[in-house]
């Protein structure tokens, strides 16, 4: 009898025990949750803040540099929407891409990985399907997804189009693009919120807008600065991309040598390309989360570089716009000068969307959430990198310094924005100090990424459309 006694003691010790233990786990979680809520909240913003109803639209602008937009402090008026957009969000002074050409930096952008293609970006197959894209969370979201792009590299067969319920790729210009986009939400009656891509490829050469878009800076006063004789590349057995010293092939207007006459033709591209964006802006929802931002930016004499991207990595062709604008978080038109990177965009706006699924999640971004910048709150990081198939790069973020190593064993660093002044033979103590850090860092990084994004490759063959839009890029004979 006794025994039995001591055995229903112990099995209400063992009941009460596990209810302590249940209502310990209750309060914790209810106070880890509160925690997690303060920590997404600031600004005035509720502390349980989410906005899983917000519609998305994401644009990117080919080969678009920041210091050509009024907003990043370009003598020339070539972004009045843009600009308009800066000041009612917020726009980040040092954001760098991941690579200096369109399918090599956007396999990052869409995904908030280090991922770098292994193979030729003019194949199919670039984005393997075990990395997911953003349209591809934010259909587990509940949205709707739209993309509306106009570079072949975003073709059918290359793995961009995953997530998307509609995918429409084409040869076009700004103007059309944009009334597709338009056209779209003047026809959107869905109850799910939306996510729109939408890529414009205008500044991209051979720089052909609509002449009044050229001639309103045509003889200004840059015009008469940039006054440079320059020839046309003579080698016919080159990429008719490729400048070495000279106009592209791919560039070159009839009789037109003169560098102002180019650049005039790049600043009217973005002109044209501003305009029917402020047409666009107009059309969206006021809920709208708004990110614009571009593949790479685009040499203009730099490194004797003409024209072009992809010869480099120098920040002529990595260094690219990135404004945000929502209603709690990216408002007010302030200027960020925090170093960042084009592999933030996708945590960022998960974190938005659903801040306790990317709690959980986070780690399967390279990229940080970056709406804490704007509450001074350390995102811990020290490097962001950068990449192309024969040279890599690692930035330091606080002191902005930059280390390049080439294949062949070639090193660079640079105190930016200073990238003329290799310092990699100077012995002092400081600069051998930060040299040999970052090679070190570099190195280790490169043990493990970038990840190639083109494992197991889908073996589809670009159609016919995409092989004409190539064509008219250069990048295929």
């Amino acid at each position: 009898m006794n025994k039995k006694k001591r055995r229903i003691k112990k099995k209400k010790l063992a009941v009460f025990l596990l209810a302590l233990i249940i209502i310990f786990l209750v309060i914790l979680f209810n106070q880890s949750g509160k925690n997690f809520d303060n920590e997404v909240s600031f600004d005035g913003a509720s502390e349980d803040y989410k906005c899983p109803d917000c519609n998305i639209i994401l644009i990117t602008i080919d080969a678009l540099r920041p210091d050509h937009l009024g907003c990043y402090g370009y003598e020339r008026n070539t972004s009045p929407n843009i600009d308009r957009l800066a000041k009612e969000g917020v726009y980040f002074s040092n954001c760098s891409a991941t690579s200096s050409s369109t399918a090599y930096s956007s396999v990052g952008l869409l995904t908030g990985k280090y991922l770098m293609i292994s193979g030729s970006d003019e194949a199919g197959g670039i984005l393997d399907k075990r990395f997911l894209t953003l349209g591809e969370y934010l259909k587990e979201f509940g949205y709707f997804n739209a993309a509306f792009l106009n570079n072949a590299h975003y073709a059918l067969s290359t793995g961009f189009e995953r997530g998307f319920d509609i995918h429409k790729n084409y040869i076009g210009d700004a103007a059309q693009t944009t009334d597709e986009v338009i056209g779209f939400l003047n026809n959107y009656s869905n109850t799910d919120p939306f996510f729109i891509w939408v890529h414009y490829i205008d500044p991209h050469a051979p720089y052909l807008a609509p002449e009044e878009f050229f001639r309103v800076f045509k003889e200004d006063n840059l015009w008469k600065r940039n006054d440079k004789k320059l020839k046309v590349n003579p080698r016919k057995d080159v990429d008719p991309y490729l400048s070495e010293g000279y106009i592209p092939k791919i560039a070159f207007h009839k009789d037109k040598y003169y560098f102002n006459y180019y650049v005039a033709r790049y600043d009217g591209e973005i002109l044209y390309t501003d305009f029917h964006i402020g047409r666009l802006l107009k059309e969206l929802p006021g809920d709208t989360i708004i990110i614009l931002t571009a593949d790479h930016g685009e040499s203009l004499g730099e490194h004797n570089v003409y024209c072009d991207h992809g010869e480099n990595i120098y920040d002529e062709v990595l260094s690219i716009p990135l404004i945000i604008k929502d209603s709690k978080y990216f408002k007010g038109g302030k200027k960020i000068p925090e170093v960042v990177s084009s592999i933030d965009i996708v945590p960022t706006i998960l974190s938005i969307i659903n801040p306790i699924w990317y709690f959980s999640n986070e780690n399967k971004f390279d990229g940080k959430d970056i709406k804490g910048i704007m509450r001074d709150k350390d995102i811990k990081r020290e490097y962001i990198y950068s990449y192309f198939p024969e040279a890599w790069s690692i930035r330091e973020v606080n002191k902005n310094i930059k280390y390049i190593l080439h294949q062949n064993g070639k090193e660079e660093l640079y105190f930016l924005p200073d990238e003329h002044n290799n310092l990699i033979e100077d012995d002092s103590l400081e600069i051998s100090s930060i040299r040999d850090k970052m090679r070190d860092n570099l190195r280790n990084w490169l043990k493990n990424y970038p990840i190639r994004s083109d494992i197991n490759p889908e073996k589809e063959s670009l159609d016919e459309l995409t092989k004409e839009n190539l064509r008219s890029l250069g990048y295929l004979q």
